[in-house]
């Protein structure tokens, strides 16, 4: 069952056959980053083919009247796949693109959260990136928490640990009130492209 079905709730019926006594039983990580990435702002456009992606990441261009010169992108292979110049030597502030288009090391089910690190962002703060982002990732790159995905990390990246690891979180316009400066400096406007890449 893929992860939109379980997401919107295929057997409603099920907790009218449990005991009230019982605990409840917490969401798979899949759902639960959905759900709280969701709950701050993030779109979230989970797609079961690499068409679908391309369409949604079309779609987004479109709706913000983003063009391919207004897109910050370090990636190769992404650039390759979506048609993007990557820039290699940048030529300006890097605030002046309108978004930037990168992948992410693991999405963190426990906050809602990405892991980043330099092998996405380079040696750049993620207040000199632009305030939108699009991140593309896959259903594989789920983890519990942070403690988690530095250990899978070590583990990617057993010759050299990379540098520059942060997580960016889900940043909602329409819930300022009540946020502290410190959640707002690694929050971003963010169009998460999941992928499902099913073994």
């Amino acid at each position: 069952m893929g992860i939109w079905n379980r997401f919107f709730g295929s057997n409603k019926n099920k907790k009218a056959d449990q005991s009230p006594y019982l605990p409840e039983s917490e969401d798979p990580i899949d759902i639960q980053f959905a759900k709280l990435f969701s709950h701050q702002g993030g779109r979230f456009l989970y797609s079961e083919s690499e068409e679908i992606v391309n369409s949604h990441f079309e779609s987004i261009c479109k709706e913000n009247q983003w063009s391919k010169e207004d897109i910050l992108i370090f990636n190769t292979n992404l650039s390759q796949r979506f048609q993007l110049a990557p820039v290699e030597t940048v030529q300006k502030k890097l605030t002046e693109y309108k978004t930037a288009f990168i992948s992410c090391e693991y999405l963190i089910s426990n906050t809602g959260a990405l892991l980043l690190c330099d092998q996405q962002i380079k040696h750049y703060k993620l207040n000199e990136l632009p305030d939108a982002l699009i991140i593309f990732a896959t259903t594989q790159q789920f983890v519990q928490d942070v403690s988690e995905g530095m250990s899978l990390l070590k583990g990617k990246y057993d010759r050299q640990i990379p540098s520059n690891i942060t997580t960016v979180q889900a940043k909602n316009p329409n819930k300022q009130e009540n946020i502290s400066l410190s959640q707002t400096a690694n929050a971003k406007n963010i169009y998460l492209l999941l992928q499902d890449i099913s073994f």
